[in-house]
């Protein structure tokens, strides 16, 4: 009896581990119940918007580029023919209030606009300089996202072209593990406005590709949930660690006892 109430705990935790080793392909498959071919709602594509502590990279051409050398804060050589850029890619940080100090223009307000957007302000500003309409291409260099929970690689990341969607995010997360809650994952986004939204997506729903959610934005975070079973597995585990912790130091004081006894 006191063999099997020893073991009583480790083999409540073993059998929920095996349980969730049991979990059916219903309750872990992405994207269920889809048609084999299933079109998403027409809608435009949403580019990335301008935020407050956001790196950008204003790049401006011209038919010559000693036009506009200065506006890319690059040292013009016309004797060797090429340029140079002081302390290596210039950067721009988006201020609180939105704005970015760029060589020449100075002070620009580029928060709250999309990519594009930003770049009709920033032609339009030139065009107090240049005699012609430059190419101007703006990047956000620091479009990351976080994802935490129950993924195989949790952290934070970059994404190159200033679009990821939740799949890829999750993708480069290393995927949930098999605790992971898919029904229910928690989306937390920065507003414009500096408000905070955080709102519950269902992997599991083939319509989450027509989700305002489905494409991530700069900053936002996604976090997976454990499954009831590994949170009673982690609540046995402690559990049966300190029940453990105090029948070793029981079973060494009855021992001492014994050998005092027994002289």
């Amino acid at each position: 009896m006191n063999d099997m109430r020893l073991h009583s705990p480790l083999l409540s935790a073993l059998l929920l581990l095996l349980l969730a080793s049991c979990a059916s392909t219903k309750d872990v498959a992405y994207l269920q119940y889809a048609e084999n071919k299933m079109q998403t709602e027409a809608r435009a594509l949403q580019d990335a918007t301008i935020k407050p502590k956001d790196i950008l990279t204003v790049n401006i051409q011209a038919s010559k580029p000693e036009l506009v050398a200065s506006f890319n804060g690059i040292y013009w050589s016309p004797q060797q023919q090429y340029s140079t850029v002081q302390n290596g890619m210039r950067t721009f940080l988006v201020d609180n209030s939105g704005e970015v100090d760029l060589p020449v223009l100075g002070l620009t307000k580029l928060g709250g606009l999309t990519l594009r957007e930003a770049e009709e302000v920033v032609k339009k500003a030139l065009t107090a300089y240049l005699n012609e309409v430059p190419s101007v291409n703006v990047q956000i260099q620091n479009y990351r996202y976080s994802v935490l929970g129950e993924v195989h690689k949790p952290g934070a990341f970059v994404s190159t072209n200033g679009k990821v969607n939740l799949f890829e995010a999750l993708a480069n997360a290393g995927d949930l593990t098999i605790y992971g809650i898919r029904d229910q994952v928690k989306i937390l986004r920065e507003n414009k406005d500096g408000s905070t939204t955080l709102v519950s997506v269902n992997l599991m729903d083939p319509n989450i590709i027509n989700s305002p959610y489905y494409y991530l934005q700069q900053g936002d975070v996604v976090y997976v949930m454990p499954n009831n079973a590994i949170a009673s597995s982690s609540n046995i585990s402690s559990g049966t660690t300190v029940w453990i912790s105090i029948s070793s130091i029981a079973l060494t004081v009855a021992n001492l006892l014994v050998t005092i006894l027994r002289r």
